[in-house]
């Protein structure tokens, strides 16, 4: 179930960056109706392998994820 998840999350974030958005935890938690902590972990645990890549975005004031490819 969480590999499925992620891989869902991942499609949502390359979805995002191909309109020019990059993706917090927030559009996750609405999108896939989870938890933010469980959003944040998810989006952590693709970064932490290389499929996205973390940035802080100071106008959001919270970190944004944009896919790696």
């Amino acid at each position: 179930m969480t590999e499925i998840l992620e891989n869902q999350i991942l499609e949502f974030v390359k979805n995002r960056n191909k309109k020019d958005e990059s993706t917090g935890p927030r559009q996750v938690h609405i999108r896939f109706d989870i938890e933010i902590l469980q959003a944040q972990k998810i989006l952590e645990d693709l970064s932490q392998k290389n499929k996205v890549s973390k940035f802080y975005d100071k106008e959001y004031q919270e970190d944004r994820y944009i896919p790696n490819e």
